[in-house]
């Protein structure tokens, strides 16, 4: 699946912009928490669930990687939940997916399908991808990080986010390429 024309430049402008709303620079982190706060969207945790039950106990264990966020609709209200058995880094990548919905104007859809299986929508589900890379590293940031020389290590840490996550937004924002011509 392919995102539409031109959605990875404004999905940046997206992240950028929410970032000057709440008076940061486009290469500052974000933290969920803080955006999601801005939008008036509660984020809460599996574990803090008040009838932890069977399914949540199952969804913290033995069933941990089963799901990793989910934004419950009330009307025109959301609230996201995060699996918080997952690392810290995961579990921002999460809930910034489900911001990513939020900002995106999703529709709120079934969570299963007429056969109980998980209702799945590509399309959305990789825009929401796209943006949430974009709220953790703009490119402005990961044109930072590449023209710094900042090693992945420390760059992991700062804005909170896996290896695999920093590796995907510096090839996928061009800054590994620009740093490899600018060495050359």
């Amino acid at each position: 699946m392919s995102l539409r024309h031109g959605f990875k430049a404004e999905a940046n402008r997206l992240a950028v912009q929410v970032r000057a709303e709440l008076g940061l620079h486009p290469t500052s982190p974000l933290a969920p928490a803080l955006l999601a706060e801005h939008l008036a969207i509660p984020v809460e945790t599996f574990s803090s669930a008040i009838a932890y039950d069977e399914l949540v106990g199952r969804l913290l264990t033995t069933e941990c990687e089963a799901v990793s966020a989910v934004t419950v609709h009330a009307g025109p209200r959301r609230a996201i939940w995060v699996n918080d058995s997952h690392d810290l880094e995961r579990q921002n990548s999460s809930a910034h997916h489900e911001i990513a919905h939020a900002l995106l104007m999703h529709p709120p859809g079934p969570a299963l399908d007429i056969r109980g299986c998980r209702h799945w929508d590509g399309e959305i589900e990789e825009e929401a991808d796209w943006l949430a890379g974009n709220l953790l590293i703009t490119n402005e940031a990961a044109w930072s990080i590449a023209r710094r020389g900042t090693s992945p290590e420390e760059a992991m840490l700062q804005y909170g986010v896996s290896k695999p996550m920093l590796t995907w937004r510096m090839n996928m924002s061009g800054a590994r390429a620009r740093r490899v011509r600018s060495a050359s």
